[in-house]
């Protein structure tokens, strides 16, 4: 939106004059609560020491206790492995995403075909006990692909076939099924096929196995009833066949909220007359991957890099073939679907918020959210936005009168600051706060001979960063005439699993500053060249939702009168550290927070003041008339 120069002038001076609205009054935590939270503190620490070795392995103990020799929880202590989404607790997932080294053992004996006696794109066709039925069906398929019949348990001789048959005994396996069958996924996988069909509710599992490794399935459901099985089904099959009107009915009865979706089929007689129908519905289910991969492709390599950073140099189609199916088999609608933490597939787009508003397409019939926004043109919405990249300019930027906050309470960290900003041609006035005056003089050395104005304040250890920037440093946000004020921090935290400080600090100040690229002169080109842009931070390749913060976020919306509606995810500046026109601030100015508004250490991981000003300063800023922008420097990335 864009707002008249005099309109965000009265904005600015509206944030001077109006009373100070009293945000909270935060009940100060006693000495008990702040030693019963370090105490807590400290022995998560300790706890994650007793269960975990330096590779972040859970110990041999541990190990015997928790899980079985295949690696997968026992039943009692699933919940504390195993989240509510069926993927593991991050502290698990690395040691158990390690168990596929150790499956190729187990289907050692079961003689797959190797990949140079396949000429043509593979399907394979999924059976329990006989093979006999899909006669037909392996006829139809075979015109165009080679075909691979996976046989369950065999209990009579398969006739002969245009096939290559790969019989695996399950149930008399002293390996648990499960392992088996997803051992077997994990092979067949390895030829790369199109796709498979599996045929018959007694193939449900090793169905769900071969969805599991991201092989498109179509399902043969034979019942004429709605069995308990067909939900899981209904939820992860690529498309779903039933040999009756009737049959489809009882289904959509049964689950109605899978009732209408558009991989929900009907044919008459699939392994007869229909098999070639379902043959080109097995083509139909390889090509809703593959055309929304190309989709996706189109976007081009500049946007896809924040996909998998930590994967530099991988097949970026291969992953986002990956990202396409799980989001097919994962995306069903009708359940608790804003709890994953999810990484974007492009940069400048948010792909839960466009699901969101776009539910029938992306939700109930499970369209990967980045190509079904490609197909429609990419329309402009609260899902996108415009990025920095590096090398941006304008010769405008130099007029422009910039000032830079950092908040400092680990003042080491200072001359790093300082020689990432000598990357840049600009050299903002720096006001610099901390909490002691015994780090004064070492901020003051530091900054000798700084070629622009230093202001260096004490100021009380509230508000952790942000409450220096809008508290201490309201005057010059409103009174010191600049037209872009930057707002980094000097982050050293450690976490309790791991030292995220160093990490997350580079990646900010490697966007928002320079290392490698003059970020900060970038930012500035952008609000010289477009006085629309009100916010700039980094673009985080994560996509998060607001958190334990509903609380705070009513009444920040209430206090800032926010009538824009909100999505269940949110993009802001991960990490607070952004730059800002202060006119774009007036909403938050006109707050006149003070101390007694935050909230006293140790402070909570969520759900204060502090987390609920990081997640609506875009809303604010949209509020005072301007738009946020995000920041984004190819390879960069916080995970370790």
């Amino acid at each position: 939106m864009d707002t008249p120069n005099s309109s965000r002038a009265d904005m600015a001076a509206a944030a001077r004059e109006l009373p100070r609205i009293p945000h909270r009054a935060p009940k100060p935590r006693g000495p008990f609560r702040r030693w019963l939270t370090s105490r807590s503190q400290a022995f998560g620490r300790t706890l994650a020491k007793a269960i975990f070795d330096a590779a972040n392995r859970p110990r041999w103990g541990v190990r015997k206790l928790v899980f079985d020799a295949y690696r997968r929880p026992r039943e009692s202590f699933a919940p504390l492995v195993i989240r509510k989404d069926g993927r593991p607790r991050r502290a698990f997932a690395g040691w158990m995403a390690d168990v596929d080294a150790d499956l190729p053992p187990l289907v050692a004996h079961v003689h797959f075909p190797a990949p140079g006696e396949l000429e043509r794109p593979v399907a394979f066709v999924l059976c329990r006990h006989s093979a006999g039925e899909a006669m037909h069906l392996v006829e139809a398929l075979a015109v165009d692909h080679d075909v691979v019949v996976l046989l369950i348990d065999p209990q009579r001789p398969a006739p002969d076939m245009a096939a290559h048959l790969v019989p695996a005994g399950v149930t008399m396996s002293r390996v648990p099924s499960p392992v088996l069958l997803s051992a077997l996924a994990l092979q067949a996988r390895s030829l790369a096929p199109r796709f498979a069909v599996a045929v018959g509710m007694d193939t449900a599992d090793i169905a769900l196995a071969f969805e599991a490794r991201d092989i498109p399935v179509v399902f043969i459901a034979d019942a004429e009833s709605a069995p308990p099985g067909l939900e899981p089904l209904l939820r992860q099959a690529t498309e779903m066949v039933f040999a009756s009107p009737h049959a489809h009915a009882a289904a959509q009865a049964a689950f109605p909220a899978f009732a209408g979706r558009d991989y929900l089929h009907i044919i008459k007689a699939p392994l007869g007359e229909g098999s070639a129908r379902l043959a080109a519905l097995g083509v139909l289910a390889a090509g809703r991957v593959e055309r929304e991969v190309a989709l996706a492709l189109s976007i081009g390599p500049e946007r896809l890099e924040i996909l998998d950073p930590e994967n530099k140099g991988g097949d970026i189609a291969a992953t986002l073939k990956a990202k396409v199916i799980a989001w097919r088999t994962r995306r069903t609608g009708g359940e608790k679907l804003f709890r994953d933490i999810l990484r974007r597939p492009c940069s400048g787009f948010n792909p839960m918020i466009y699901a969101e508003l776009n539910p029938v397409d992306c939700l109930a019939n499970r369209r990967f959210p980045l190509a079904h926004w490609i197909e429609r043109g990419q329309p402009e919405g609260p899902w996108s936005y415009g990025v920095v990249r590096p090398g941006e300019a304008s010769p405008a930027a130099g007029a422009l009168k910039v000032a830079l906050h950092g908040h400092f309470f680990y003042v080491d960290l200072l001359p790093e600051m300082l020689g990432r900003l000598t990357r840049n041609v600009a050299r903002p006035d720096l006001f610099l706060t901390t909490d002691s005056e015994a780090k004064v003089a070492a901020l003051r050395a530091s900054t000798a001979g700084y070629p622009a104005r230093v202001e260096i304040a004490v100021v009380p250890n509230l508000g952790r960063d942000i409450g220096p920037y809008f508290t201490a440093l309201r005057e010059p946000l409103l009174h010191g005439g600049y037209d872009v004020f930057f707002h980094v921090h000097g982050k050293k935290t450690k976490g309790r699993r791991r030292n995220i400080g160093d990490p997350w600090r580079t990646f900010l100040w490697e966007n928002m500053i320079g290392g490698q690229h003059a970020m900060l002169d970038a930012i500035l080109a952008r609000f010289a060249s477009d006085p629309t842009v009100g916010l700039a931070y980094p673009e985080d390749g994560h996509v998060l939702d607001w958190g334990r913060n509903g609380k705070v976020i009513a009444k920040l919306r209430a206090d800032l009168a926010l009538s824009e509606p909100m999505t269940a995810y949110v993009d802001f500046p991960i990490g607070n550290m952004f730059a800002a026109r202060p006119a774009a601030l007036a909403p938050v100015l006109a707050l006149k927070l003070d101390w007694t508004d935050y909230p006293p250490e140790p402070v909570p991981d969520d759900g204060t003041l502090l987390h609920g000003l990081e997640r609506i300063l875009p809303l604010a800023v949209r509020k005072a008339g301007f738009h946020a922008v995000g920041v984004r420097v190819p390879g960069t990335d916080w995970e370790d």
